[in-house]
């Protein structure tokens, strides 16, 4: 594998980091970053004159990771040329009248089978349903594990941009299938959050909209525990996520308020089923980048050869991390081998699958994801 990184800076492509040679034939190339960057012409159009033959695809951020390190830079492109593998890229409109499990579903069905080893997935991330889409990606037997991100955009909170094959469109999901016996993926995941206060039951849901938790408005939780915290709701809610678990099951998912509405219910950023178990979380600096070394050593180094990992952090542990974002980054990189390229964005969800069924992926709130490919 040969990759190469460029950043935009304002009017041209520039390299920041070349492996042993360029890569003459790239098949793939990721761009990640700001959303108004991404939603110019020029860039792209640049990206597609000089690499003509390479699927372009990308998101809109809240936050861009560029070798590794948190990003000042609008715009970061990471070109992979494979020497065996290759990709194939499927896109769809996530607006027509299917819904979106049913979106999600054709979406990956549209990718080849054979030889198919590991699909990566982007998707609009505010203001479509992205528990029901996870939902059909599961439903389509693939038998390979599936990983990816909802897209950001620097916490504005307007609306989020997904780039494929040039286009660049709000509404829109595109998948990657990466494919070739040569290849060969590994994929790690950690939250970094922690549980405190009693557990309590969701009596009131729609959705990702909660009415009432034990019977009480679903804000007097909040209201209840926060402080001085709660003047600064919504934004202050990132910092105290739910951990939310459905009646009848042992899996722990954390999702993060994205809003309050008149009536003191709450919208997170995932559905959360009425009847659900749920209990505030909480965490600091120091828990966060413990979790950012618990993904990385959970990674087992395949061969030393050039290898790509996508990093997928929430960008509500940007919001807690601030100035010491890059310190979650740094424990990352000192925890992978030297050889693999770190790239990847903040994001408003992050989609892998729990460590024990890896053939079933999730939408997550708050946690720090890993998809490392290699190739032999």
């Amino acid at each position: 594998m040969n990759i190469q990184e460029l950043v935009w800076t304002k009017s041209e492509w520039i390299s920041t980091k070349i492996s042993d040679s360029e890569p003459l034939l790239p098949q793939l190339i990721f761009v990640f970053g700001d959303i108004d960057a991404i939603a110019e012409a020029l860039p792209i159009t640049l990206l597609q004159t000089s690499y003509p033959n390479a699927h372009i695809v990308g998101a809109s951020t809240a936050g861009t990771i560029e070798s590794g390190k948190f990003s000042e830079h609008s715009l970061v492109a990471t070109i992979i040329a494979f020497e065996q593998g290759w990709v194939e890229v499927a896109t769809i409109d996530l607006l027509d009248n299917a819904t979106l499990e049913e979106r999600s579903q054709e979406l990956i069905r549209q990718l080849p089978r054979e030889n198919l080893k590991h699909v990566f997935v982007l998707m609009e991330g505010l203001k479509l349903n992205g528990s029901s889409f996870v939902r059909g990606l599961n439903s389509v037997d693939t038998k390979l594990p599936i990983t990816g991100a909802l897209a950001g955009d620097g916490w504005k909170f307007d609306h989020t941009l997904i780039l494929s094959q040039g286009e660049v469109k709000e509404f829109q999901a595109v998948a990657i299938g990466f494919y070739g016996d040569s290849l060969h993926v590994q994929i790690g995941y950690e939250t970094g959050w922690e549980e405190f206060g009693a557990e309590r039951v969701v009596t009131k849901a729609e959705g990702n909209r909660v009415y009432e938790i034990d019977n009480k408005p679903a804000l007097k939780l909040y209201q209840d525990y926060l402080g001085d915290y709660v003047q600064d709701l919504p934004l202050s809610g990132l910092r105290f996520p739910l951990s939310v678990r459905e009646k009848g099951s042992e899996k722990e998912l954390a999702r993060v308020m994205m809003g309050i509405n008149d009536d003191l219910s709450i919208l997170f950023g995932v559905d959360i089923p009425q009847g659900s178990i749920v209990r505030l979380m909480k965490t600091n600096v120091n828990t966060l980048i413990e979790g950012a070394e618990t993904v990385a050593n959970r990674i087992d180094n395949h061969n030393n050869k050039s290898s790509l990992a996508i990093a997928i952090s929430c960008s509500a542990r940007r919001s807690v991390l601030k100035q010491f974002v890059g310190e979650e980054l740094e424990a990352i990189k000192e925890n992978l081998s030297e050889n693999i390229h770190i790239c990847g964005f903040y994001s408003y969800g992050e989609i892998a699958p729990f460590s024990d069924n890896l053939l079933e992926c999730h939408l997550h709130n708050q946690t720090m994801t890993l998809t490392v490919i290699y190739e032999d």
